[in-house]
């Protein structure tokens, strides 16, 4: 990775580094040297992960945010479009705990899974 995402103790989401596909999500293409935070603000970030040219975030109230590069759907949003902010995944909902970025895909963890039968 290029880049880099952290959370700070107030629920602020920061991030710098390339930008070359908007996985900074601050709304622009220009790599950063300092962090600055997302365009989707607030402080209600608890997790966030980076991958390759994309990055996922959970936020306290258990949804789960994409941005960056989609080439391969890594986004989640059904589509191939990239984003330069970050938005909810297609899947919606809540009850997301942990997310993981990877080179070209994302994979998530949901607390509870309705109707799951093992």
């Amino acid at each position: 990775n290029q880049n880099t995402a952290a959370v700070k103790t107030d629920g602020t989401l920061w991030t710098w580094g390339s930008n070359v596909c908007g996985q900074l999500g601050d709304g622009t293409k220009v790599a950063r040297s300092s962090p600055v935070t997302t365009a989707g603000g607030g402080t209600n970030w608890c997790q966030v992960s980076t991958g390759s040219i994309h990055t996922a975030a959970v936020k306290t109230d258990g949804t789960l945010w994409t941005w960056g590069s989609n080439s391969a759907g890594q986004l989640g949003d059904g589509a191939t479009t990239s984003r330069l902010y970050p938005e909810r995944t297609l899947c919606g909902g809540t009850g997301w705990c942990q997310v993981s970025s990877g080179g070209s895909h994302t994979s998530a963890i949901k607390s509870e899974i309705k109707g799951f039968i093992v």
